[in-house]
This record gives C-alpha cells, structure tokens and sequence, in this order.
C-alpha cells in the first residue's frame, strides 16, 4: 500500500519531531539502520512514520545503553522493525538492573591485566583480542586495565584449555572463540525477542527481572548439555565417514 503524500515529511520536519539531527539521520540511513527517504524526484525526499518509529526507537537504544549500533541494526534495520518502542523500553528498563541480586559466589577483588597473565600463562596480546571482541571487559583505571571476577573466571577455563591441549602450536588462538561468541550473541538477541514480546505490558521489570536471572543457571545447563550432544553426533558422524572412506 502507497504512502499517501500527506502522511510524508521533509527532513526539516522529520528532525524537528524526532529530536535527531540531519546529519546523524543520513549516517543511520547509511548504516541501514533506518529506511532510505521514498525519492519522489530531484532533492525531492519524504519521510514517514516508518521513519520515525526507527528513530525513536534507536534513540531509546542509544540513551538507555542497552545496544551498540552493530546490534540496534540487526533489530530495526532495513525498515523491517523486530520490537515496539514499548517493548524496547521495557527491556531498557532492565539495563543496569540484571543480576545484581546474586550470590552464588563470593566477591572477587579485581587484577590487574598483568597480573591477569600471570596467573593464567595467557599473553597480554591475547587478551588484547579477547578484548577487542566484547569477550573481556576490563575497567581502565589511570592508564591500566582491570578485570573483575568474571573475566578472571573466563581466563581461567582458557588456561584450561591450554592445559587439555589447545595449544597456539595447534593454531588455538583468541579468534577460534569468536563464532561462539557471535553465536551467542545473536541467541541472545533472539531471546530477547521473545521474552519481552511474550511478556512485556503484562508483567512489570521485576517479575521480568527474577525470570531473566532465576532462568540463566537453568537455561545454560540446558545449553550445555545440548552442545555436548551435538558434538558427540559430529564425532559418530565424521568417524562414520572415515571408516567408509
């Protein structure tokens, strides 16, 4: 169905509505995170209400801290909008809230990165790339980076690793752990999805709250045992094709 030309807006009327300056309009249109103008000539660009939903829901995404741009993308790019404004308000409302009612483990005094090597056998270039991908999340502290409990719980299994047999001699460096994180990333994003579409309106951020932190041990056991099976499948499966061959 055509966008009738009364429900259209030029820039300067997209930009007064929705608080966001031409410039950074053109640079989230660029970047795909909100539809290109419907061109109806010569400098003739219209906007409409697709638009500026996009835009005020990236601006809720961007002032609550809840997602970085290479997220918000993949939620309202291309036009295509995944969740409400409501539903993304809902889920910005957790920020900052999730898993601070925890204690299944005692405090852990931060390190620092040298300190982090140290311990682990893990190099400082490493960790630099572990970094780089969101996996670690060191706090800079005049100069110097520090690491709180879980990424010295994460180091840890990495020096694991190495201890089994993932060895840099085998080629087992940072970036092999970069498709799990991608993965999990996006299965994140996907559960997301569906707990505020099934839940927001209905229950308030507490109720969600106590789900989303009573849920996680369970739902990562679960996960675990999902993925151990799935590699014993791939071993039976790839030993099955070794023998025929």
């Amino acid at each position: 169905m055509t966008e009738s030309p009364r429900k259209r807006m030029r820039m300067k009327e997209l930009t007064g509505i929705s608080g966001v300056p031409k410039a950074t309009i053109l640079y989230y249109i660029k970047e795909g995170l909100i539809p290109k103008p419907i061109v109806a000539g010569a400098n003739m660009h219209y906007y409409t209400e697709v638009h500026l939903n996009a835009l005020r829901i990236v601006k809720e995404l961007q002032t609550k801290r809840y997602l970085p741009l290479a997220v918000i993308k993949k939620m309202v790019g291309t036009g295509k909008t995944k969740l409400s404004v409501d539903e993304i308000r809902t889920v910005a409302e957790m920020d900052g809230h999730l898993f601070q009612n925890l204690t299944e483990s005692i405090a852990i005094k931060s390190i620092s990165s040298e300190q982090l090597a140290e311990r682990t056998g893990a190099s400082l270039l490493e960790m630099k790339a572990l970094e780089q991908m969101g996996i670690l999340r060191p706090i800079r502290k005049g100069g110097r980076r520090f690491h709180d409990e879980e990424d010295i719980r994460f180091m840890e299994c990495w020096k694991k690793l190495r201890e089994i047999g993932y060895s840099r001699e085998l080629g087992f460096e940072a970036d092999v752990l970069k498709p799990h994180f991608e993965m999990i990333q996006a299965l994140v994003e996907k559960e997301t999805e569906i707990l505020v579409k099934r839940t927001a309106g209905k229950i308030n951020r507490e109720e969600m709250i106590r789900m989303v932190e009573g849920g996680a041990a369970a739902i990562n056991t679960m996960m675990g045992i999902i993925h151990k099976r799935l590699i014993l499948d791939m071993v039976k499966k790839l030993a099955a094709s070794s023998e025929a061959s």
